[in-house]
């Protein structure tokens, strides 16, 4: 695909999606303005929480789990624009609430260009003892995130679609989005302390495909033809289109966390190798790599790594070709998932996914 037609097909996307986000936005707003009268009701400390996961919600993200949602479930034939969208708000919930655990375990502090969860409450917190912030600090934001957790079910389980369509979004909620998650999330942490040189590529495909394909991708599309009343007339053709586009859309993030624009992805650089994951960037690299660059990536990999650490790992990434080998797979990856979709009849949507499919492996964010 040209430059110029690529432009073209991210700046469509682009608008539908900000179009799209404002209204969840405005979903997101109403659902906390009840939460707050009610928090109002019970305690002060149920409002405050309110407050910093509302504004947390508001500050950013590119809502691309509820964007799928409202894909397949329009792309089926559903009609019920109003009470979608509050469904679709509920997949968010359940993403950011999920993004506070992984800010956890790897230690971020920024999410979209603010203070994460967990750092926010250390703001809250400034004027407890210094040796007592980080624990209160990290069991509010656990328990907000909790508190989030539910308002996902509570929003899902309310939006006004058929009680027997939600009853299985949930279950697909709690399956492919967060039950797979979980375990390959751990696959992925039980990698950052194994050694470079027994790592698997397919042992870490297999994480990446249960914590991000099935979550990002699979997860919602197929909550949106549930709801839609679809679910099997092309939900082949469609987990196959999230599998792969998933998988393209973790690589190209790894890329961004070794070589993107802090001021872009709202992230420092580098943070991966700072945790010891073994991306495919890092494992592709290690493997024809010379001794000294093995011997380095092994030692650096989980390390504080200075700033020149971290310009000699991307010059290995580089020279040893695993950049591009990266990229590659990729968009090998995202050929395949546009390939799946070639048995849909054509739509808006359908070309919504194919350019969502383009935009995965060119974003800067």
């Amino acid at each position: 695909m040209n430059t110029q037609r690529t432009q073209v097909l991210e700046h469509r996307l682009a608008e539908e999606l900000h179009a799209f986000s404002q209204q969840i936005n405005g979903e997101l707003t109403a659902f906390f303005a009840e939460k707050r009268k009610e928090a109002q009701k019970t305690d002060k400390t149920l409002e405050e929480m309110v407050d910093v996961l509302e504004e947390l919600m508001l500050r950013g993200g590119k809502r691309t789990r509820p964007f799928l949602c409202w894909i397949g479930y329009t792309m089926m034939g559903g009609k019920d624009q109003k009470h979608i969208l509050r469904a679709c708000t509920a997949l968010d919930m359940l993403h950011f609430y999920i993004l506070s655990l992984d800010d956890m375990v790897d230690r971020d502090t920024v999410r979209h260009g603010g203070p994460t969860l967990e750092e926010e409450y250390k703001l809250v917190l400034k004027n407890l003892p210094e040796d007592q912030r980080p624990h209160y600090a990290r069991s509010f934001s656990e328990i907000a995130g909790a508190l989030l957790f539910s308002y996902a079910h509570e929003c899902m389980r309310t939006s006004g679609l058929p009680a027997e369509r939600i009853l299985e979004s949930l279950g697909v909620m709690n399956k492919e989005m967060f039950q797979d998650t979980a375990t390959g999330w751990k696959i992925h942490m039980m990698q950052n302390w194994e050694p470079l040189e027994n790592a698997t590529e397919e042992r870490f495909v297999k994480g990446l495909n249960l914590v991000t394909a099935q979550y990002t991708f699979v997860g919602p599309l197929l909550i949106g033809t549930i709801l839609a009343g679809k679910r099997k007339e092309y939900e082949k053709p469609l987990r196959e289109y999230g599998m792969q586009v998933g998988t393209a859309f973790q690589i190209h993030d790894d890329v961004l966390g070794l070589f993107g624009n802090p001021e872009k992805t709202g992230k420092a650089v580098g943070n991966d190798v700072r945790e010891g994951k073994k991306t495919l960037l890092i494992q592709h690299a290690y493997k024809t790599a010379t001794e000294e660059d093995k011997v380095f990536l092994q030692n650096v990999l989980g390390s504080n790594l200075t700033e020149q650490d971290l310009k000699k790992v991307q010059d290995i990434v580089q020279k040893t070709g695993s950049l591009e080998y990266s990229k590659t797979r990729a968009v090998e990856c995202v050929q395949k998932g546009v390939t799946a979709l070639a048995s849909l009849p054509e739509s808006h949507q359908k070309s919504l996914l194919i350019e969502l499919a383009q935009f995965v492996i060119t974003r800067e964010k």
